[in-house]
């Protein structure tokens, strides 16, 4: 008996652990034992395909092939795929427009997303009506506006007229802002001019274009329209210089929205997806290390978000670590990924394992009632890679959860 306990056992814990292990020899098990045995290896090939499909399912794939319709056991699981296929489709004519979609058969997701679909049509009638008004007052002031409004100062921009040969400065609108009249960017804006009029020479059509002043000279930046004309029976170039430097500013701090994750300020899938592409594209050679937080949905439900967001900082402060050239990444809730170059991938797993290390000894000197872990796996993409980024993510990800079976199964075996 106790044998063949033990060989029911080592076959359990394969199914669980190690699926391509997992065999189990009829013969070796008494008579009595193995219609009990067929029992168990077909309940173990529908546990096998049930979690096949919910790992497929966690990973985004919906085109898998389904479990047979005598497997009783995924059943659920096959209903959530037939749900999330729908709601695939429902996001899809969300994205071409069709802000009519509404989901009534998932609790607190319907509310949010029909939420969402609402407001998403409400902001669009709202865009539309601004673009409209602004269209009036665009074709209200062109209607308006004289050049002799420009030239007397009564806008906010500067006006300077100069020779279109030598460059010399024949109006100015109005008193200039001190930056551009302190005595070195007076005499930069006054080469500048004379290189522009170089570049206008034959031309007839205006140019916009931008001048910068770095952050000695002020931190300035200008967009300047350049138009040709005729001044006193000279060659002129008008320069309208307006002060773009607030704009700039605030198209900088977008940026950093677009390409920064608020929580940890580590950069967002948008940024890795990104450069990913740009040093596929570039040949580079380079380390994808992708990380899971352990545990992190234990953690909200029992302890709190806030708990969890401490969690997160923590894990993303352990991870910036690694190297300050390493680029760290966080590309979903428990999810991170790190962009590392010139390193080989065991200098870059034993570096891992240290930080891991690292973060497991915190556990123990903070009293935390719950324990701070990561796991993580690690590939080399080559300068002759033919996978796409998305591809390589994967990739990387099945290596992660082989590190997390490999982990959970030394722990049960020191039980």
């Amino acid at each position: 008996m106790e044998t063949v306990a033990r060989i029911l056992l080592t076959y359990l814990s394969n199914v669980v652990y190690d699926p391509e292990s997992a065999v189990l020899d009829l013969k070796e098990l008494p008579e009595e034992f193995r219609e009990f045995g067929r029992g168990l290896m077909y309940f173990s090939k529908c546990v096998l395909e049930t979690t096949e499909l919910a790992d497929a399912l966690s990973k985004g794939c919906l085109d898998m092939k389904l479990p047979p319709a005598s497997n009783e056991l995924s059943s659920p699981v096959k209903n959530l795929h037939a749900v999330l296929k729908h709601l695939t489709w429902q996001t899809q004519q969300v994205a071409r427009g069709d802000y009519q979609q509404r989901v009534d058969f998932m609790g607190d997701f319907s509310d949010a997303f029909n939420s969402m679909t609402e407001q998403l049509e409400q902001q669009r009638f709202a865009l539309l009506r601004e673009i409209e008004s602004r269209q009036r007052e665009i074709h209200m002031l062109a209607r308006n506006k004289s050049l002799y409004e420009l030239l007397v100062g009564k806008i906010a921009q500067w006006i300077v007229v100069a020779d279109a040969d030598t460059a010399e400065w024949l109006f100015i609108s109005h008193e200039m802002d001190s930056t551009l009249t302190g005595i070195h960017s007076e005499q930069r804006l006054r080469q500048w001019m004379k290189r522009q009029a170089e570049v206008m020479k034959g031309k007839e059509e205006p140019r916009v274009t931008e001048l910068e002043f770095s952050e000695e000279e002020g931190g300035q930046y200008y967009s300047v329209s350049i138009h040709p004309m005729r001044w006193h029976k000279r060659n002129a170039l008008t320069f309208v210089i307006s002060d773009v430097t607030r704009e700039r500013e605030r198209l900088n701090n977008l940026q950093n929205i677009a390409n920064y994750d608020t929580l940890t300020q580590a950069y967002n899938r948008h940024y890795c997806m990104e450069l990913l592409d740009e040093w596929l594209d570039e040949g580079e050679t380079f380390l994808i290390c992708f990380i899971d937080i352990d545990n992190l949905k234990h953690v909200n439900d029992q302890f709190g978000h806030m708990e969890g967001d401490n969690y997160i900082i923590r894990v993303s402060d352990v991870l910036r670590e690694f190297s300050p050239e390493v680029i760290t990444c966080r590309i979903g809730g428990d999810e991170f990924v790190l962009l590392i170059q010139n390193w080989t991938a065991k200098a870059a797993r034993e570096r891992m394992e240290a930080l891991r290390n690292c973060l497991n000894a915190a556990n123990r000197k903070s009293g935390l009632s719950f324990e701070y872990s990561i796991s993580y796996g690690v590939i080399e993409v080559e300068e002759d890679n033919i996978l796409s980024a998305a591809d390589l993510l994967n990739a990387a990800d099945e290596k992660m959860y082989e590190y997390k079976r490999a982990y959970k199964k030394r722990l049960i075996e020191k039980q």
